[in-house]
């Protein structure tokens, strides 16, 4: 739902990208991919055109008064109701503030997750000042809802059980929940499932509980682009996608202090100013240096989906970084690559970037300028160089490069690890697969994501989030992996 006119002025830009999208399509067959698949490809682009359209239509009827809002509500009909009864009648967000002696920032909030963390006072006082009626039985059961169908809803959409209860739901109706187990299923427990689900989405319950799919939100994921494992499903992508940009979201708000520096494009030169200000290129030390350039940097732990993202939000970087190893090379190359992208279109107010494995080169020209000056920063620009001196070194064999490599790595003055890695990468340019062997001379002491996390904690301050929003982003950089 388009609740402002920023979120209009993107809606109408991302439409227009989906439009010539289908029209490139239309023109330009390609014979080696199956028809079957372009029509599907066709059928979900024009899915999410359709919808986009229906919000702008709706939007605009609101504004121009053809649309009349709901008197009589239910539960989950209210929260919608309150923001479309307000575009109707012409308010800003900071004109209802206004009325209700609150800061424009709080209505912003309010309606960001639909209301859900208004107690029912506070929605009481915007009904009266909207001037809706609100009819008697309006908080009645939801017996005939089930949990199940809820939980079966959302694994169409990306999102398995366990996800749900370890990272979307409030521990405690979490811990509730196991312990009624069958008394949960009915009630009013699977109503405030589906009201947490949608209060961390935007989503409505009653989208929840209805039939129309849930899909992500293409103003959520900004112009995202997105290479996608063979491994990994196009649904479970975009779901965790979505989950991820939230967080992200809620990271920048914990962290309105940072200023946003000017992100520099040259990895020669990061690696010189990082040496300068911390003494060597470590892990920990490249982190210090982003968040001083006013980039928070979240790590995840989740199994699957991508493993990078860059986020910029209103002019704004934000790095999500989610290694399925310990490996503080990987870890690095992930962080520098992402950094690589924060200084790309310096001035678009919105940009993403989202991505599976960068240390094992995905082919694009973007992708190898950022793989380039992750390289450069770790080793100093002489990559290349350096795999030469190691292949010298061996004589050719490939079975003594486990031994050589950290030899030339020490005697050159660089990290081991990020030159093995570096080695399975040009190794696996002929066919040949190291990285196991590259993985033996992985450091993992100390703890990459542990370390993230803390230089996180030292940065947030979490009282900018409510409480629903707070526990949200503690629980996605738990110790603990479900």
């Amino acid at each position: 739902m388009i609740k402002n006119a920023r979120q209009y002025r993107i809606t109408k830009a991302q439409m227009r990208k989906f439009e010539g999208a289908l029209a490139e399509l239309a023109q330009n067959k390609n014979k080696n991919i199956h028809p079957l698949l372009q029509k599907a490809h066709q059928d979900a682009l024009r899915s999410q055109h359709e919808e986009l359209r229906m919000q702008l239509e709706e939007y605009d009827a609101l504004v121009e008064g053809k649309r009349n809002v709901l008197e009589r509500l239910s539960l989950t009909d209210l929260p919608r109701a309150l923001i479309q009864a307000r575009i109707a009648m012409g308010l800003s967000q900071k004109e209802l503030a206004h009325r209700l002696g609150l800061k424009e920032q709080q209505i912003q909030r309010y309606e960001a997750n639909e209301y859900a963390t208004a107690n029912l006072e506070r929605l009481k006082e915007i009904v009266e000042a909207l001037g809706i009626e609100m009819q008697e039985d309006l908080f009645l059961s939801s017996d005939h809802y089930s949990l199940e169908e809820i939980f079966s809803r959302m694994k169409k959409s990306g999102f398995e059980k366990n996800f749900i209860f370890n990272r979307l739901l409030p521990r405690d109706l979490v811990a509730y929940i196991e312990q009624e187990n069958e008394k949960s299923q009915t009630g009013n427990v699977p109503l405030q499932v589906a009201t947490a689900i949608a209060r961390v989405f935007g989503w409505s319950p009653t989208l929840i509980f209805g039939s129309r799919p849930l899909i992500m939100d293409p103003t959520i994921a900004g112009t995202g682009r997105f290479k996608t494992p063979v491994y990994a499903t196009r649904t479970r992508l975009s779901a965790y996608t979505m989950f991820a940009h939230i967080l992200g979201l809620h990271l920048l708000d914990t962290t309105q202090d940072l200023k946003p520096q000017k992100v520099p494009t040259n990895g020669l030169k990061v690696r010189e100013e990082i040496l300068s200000s911390y003494g060597s290129v470590t892990f920990e030390n490249v982190l210090r240096y982003v968040w001083g350039l006013g980039i928070p940097v979240l790590p995840l732990r989740d199994p699957g989906a991508f493993h990078g993202a860059c986020w910029r939000i209103e002019y704004r970087n934000v790095i999500v970084l989610k290694q399925g190893t310990d490996s503080l090379a990987r870890w690095l190359f992930d962080l520098l690559h992402e950094l690589a992208h924060a200084g790309e279109d310096p001035d678009s107010e919105e940009y993403a970037m989202v991505e599976t494995d960068p240390i094992e080169r995905q082919d694009s020209d973007e992708e190898a300028a950022a793989n380039k000056f992750a390289d450069d920063v770790m080793l100093a620009g002489r990559a290349e160089e350096l795999a030469e001196k190691c292949v010298e070194a061996a004589e050719g064999k490939v079975e003594w490069l486990k031994r050589v490599v950290p030899e030339v790595a020490e005697k050159e003055g660089v990290e081991a690890d990020a030159l093995a890695n570096y080695m399975a990468y040009r190794l696996s340019l002929q066919q040949l697969n190291w990285w196991g062997v590259a993985s033996n001379l992985q450091k993992t002491d100390p703890l990459p994501w542990v370390t993230a996390r803390d230089i996180l904690l030292e940065h947030v301050d979490l009282s900018y989030l409510n409480e629903f929003d707070r526990d949200l982003l503690m629980r996605a950089i738990d110790d603990g992996l479900y």
